[in-house]
């Protein structure tokens, strides 16, 4: 297990905090959630996407995506996310884009390579609808 080290820095104010900010349900029997988490010293943003699925009375978690930003632009529009929410466009990407290349992955098998690839061009694609 790594072990990181960060040192914050006195001039920056930095709260880490955890908000989700959309709940969907695509179809009978599934449900995601969309969170953003705020990350500090340095400064990060995580977009985290979570699929769950009925199996009798709950909804159990089948998968997680975590996805952190790696441009200013991604940055920014999930610092916005976390102050405004999903926008429309952002939503109908999470629900059309998203949300269909995760489901393949209920099965429990590993993800391959194309469909890790997949799954973070769609989230980067939502992500930035919000720019």
């Amino acid at each position: 297990m790594p072990t990181n080290v960060a040192v914050a820095n006195l001039n920056e104010v930095c709260t880490e905090f955890r908000i989700k900010v959309m709940i969907y349900s695509p179809e009978s029997g599934y449900k995601f959630d969309v969170t953003v988490q705020r990350k500090c010293f340095p400064t990060k943003w995580i977009v985290i996407f979570n699929l769950y699925k009925k199996i009798g009375t709950e909804f159990v978690q089948l998968v997680g995506v975590e996805f952190e930003t790696e441009t200013k632009e991604q940055q920014k529009s999930a610092e916005k996310m976390s102050q405004e929410g999903v926008n429309i466009l952002q939503s109908q990407a999470f629900r059309k884009k998203v949300y269909p290349a995760v489901k393949v992955l209920e099965d429990g098998d590993p993800p391959t390579e194309s469909e890790t690839k997949k799954i973070h061009t769609e989230m980067s694609k939502a992500v930035l609808l919000n720019v």
